[in-house]
């Protein structure tokens, strides 16, 4: 079991200021999922692979003996916060999909391509689509909210492949708001991909029919025909549009 460990937490960890300032007990106690004969390089080294993959500190699961004082002493021996209890059964759960699911494939893995926290944290504490945050805010508040949850998310997390901030993901969303019947925060959550997407096509025609459907044909083939002008080639752009003008659509 060991060397599955270091296979599948230990592979490429990061030292961090978090696990640099605090001080780590020599023996080691309480050790339920973990080999027990696991080396003190071993479990430091899976300890910083927690903190990289999910962006959090050794005292969001460990006990602080001296809070406030650095550098700040930890008794990983203790069982007290709910966290800790939680990092255990996700453990459990990484090590029965490599060691026992992944195996039942038939395929081979290798310490790159195994399950590790990261595989579905990349870096957030709790593992959320993008969809979650956005919408998330939404029905807590407003669509406003949820523009500026995304924004939020889109500053801080852009490019670490935490969420989807893919061309299609916001008008996903906005489908789901249109079948919901609340057409004027789909609106808003397209008008949004339009910034970040000034091309896309798809936006465009969410929008278009969104207007269409509410009887508003001149505002739809306007908006049409300025998706055209950014994205010339799009089919469905002028699908949509020759259907709208009462023509046949070029094939």
């Amino acid at each position: 079991m060991l060397a599955f460990v270091r296979r599948s937490l230990v592979t490429l960890c990061i030292a961090t200021p978090a696990l640099a300032g605090a001080q780590q007990p020599e023996g080691f106690k309480n050790l339920q999922v973990l080999p027990k004969d696991i080396s003190r390089a071993d479990l430091l080294a899976t300890m910083r692979r927690f903190t990289a993959s999910l962006g959090v500190r050794c005292s969001d699961c460990h006990v602080v003996k001296n809070p406030g004082q650095m550098p700040e002493q930890l008794d990983p021996s203790l069982d007290d916060k709910e966290m800790k209890k939680v990092a255990r059964m996700m453990l459990q759960m990484t090590m029965d999909i490599n060691g026992k699911y992944l195996v039942q494939t038939g395929r081979t893995f290798t310490p790159r391509t195994r399950v590790t926290c990261e595989t579905c944290h990349r870096g957030a504490s709790k593992p959320r689509t993008l969809a979650a945050e956005v919408m998330g805010a939404l029905e807590a508040k407003d669509a406003d909210s949820a523009v500026t949850r995304y924004r939020e998310l889109r500053e801080k997390s852009y490019g670490r492949a935490m969420y989807d901030f893919g061309e299609a993901s916001l008008p996903m969303m906005a489908d789901e708001l249109t079948r919901a019947r609340r057409g004027d925060d789909a609106m808003k959550l397209l008008q949004l991909n339009l910034e970040f997407y000034p091309k896309s096509g798809m936006t465009y025609s969410a929008i278009a029919m969104g207007q269409a459907q509410r009887g508003d044909t001149a505002a739809a083939v306007a908006t049409i025909e300025k998706g055209l002008a950014a994205s010339p080639d799009n089919p469905q752009l002028k699908q949509l549009l020759a259907r709208l003008k009462g023509e046949r659509p070029q094939p």
